[in-house]
């Protein structure tokens, strides 16, 4: 029987418990969830913790209201020092959490509410799935403002689009509606907004029902077979078999 949601603010960001899955909702919905170094700070610290979590199988990023995340947000481009005393850029979410989210030993999951622009887009290719409602759309607009993008997406975008595609996105259209996205190879899955998270949910749960360990031992498989090639795959399978064949 389930348990009743368990919910914690962590200021930018609220966590959800249910059962075996983490529900990480981006949650400035007034701004529309635009980025600021407080946001990174809470997500490295969500993340952390939901990876340490033994009870955890599964985690969820979603956002609350209409948006996903409207990018960065504008006062923190304009030069703004936030709360926590960092200019955008300077906190570890940026600077150098890519490689922990992305190597995160449960599986983790993007559940696109609406419109992701910018960082909204980048920080989710380090996740294992999307999924996106039918109105979300993503628009990668870094070269209009002058900006490289991150979290190692100049790697992860002509992994997941194509060369070309990738090229295309970031430097000439810039945006794609959620069809466009999964045909693309963006995105894994287009729902109806009203089952959008009951579908991450399901995913997420349909994890939690394997070994702990086989996930996060498959998962850091399939990462190295995916950044190294055929031959240093079969290398990784043969050291770190999860157990003896019987």
């Amino acid at each position: 029987m389930s348990r009743a949601p368990r919910v914690t603010d962590y200021g930018t960001v609220r966590l959800e418990r249910r059962d075996a899955v983490a529900i990480v909702t981006l949650n400035r919905p007034d701004r529309l969830n635009a980025y600021t170094p407080e946001m990174g700070e809470d997500l490295v610290r969500v993340f952390r913790e939901t990876a340490a979590d033994p009870t955890v199988a599964a985690v969820i990023l979603t956002a609350e209201g209409r948006v996903f995340c409207a990018g960065a947000d504008r006062a923190c481009l304009a030069g703004e020092r936030g709360a926590s005393g960092f200019l955008l850029g300077e906190e570890l979410f940026i600077q150098g959490f890519a490689t922990e989210l992305h190597d995160h030993p449960k599986l983790t999951i993007a559940a696109f509410n609406g419109t992701a622009v910018g960082i909204g887009v980048t920080m989710s290719l380090c996740l294992d799935l999307r999924l996106a409602a039918d109105s979300a759309s993503f628009k990668t607009n870094f070269a209009e403002l002058g900006l490289m993008p991150g979290f190692g997406s100049t790697a992860l975008l002509p992994h997941l689009l194509g060369l070309s595609r990738a090229k295309k996105l970031l430097l000439c259209e810039g945006v794609m509606d959620a069809h466009a996205a999964v045909q693309a190879g963006l995105i894994d899955e287009v729902c109806e907004a009203s089952l959008l998270l009951s579908r991450a949910i399901e995913l997420g749960m349909a994890t939690a029902r394997l070994p702990r360990d086989a996930v996060t031992g498959i998962k850091r498989a399939l990462n190295a077979g995916a950044a190294l090639g055929f031959h240093a795959a079969l290398r990784h399978e043969a050291a770190n078999r999860l157990r003896t064949p019987s």
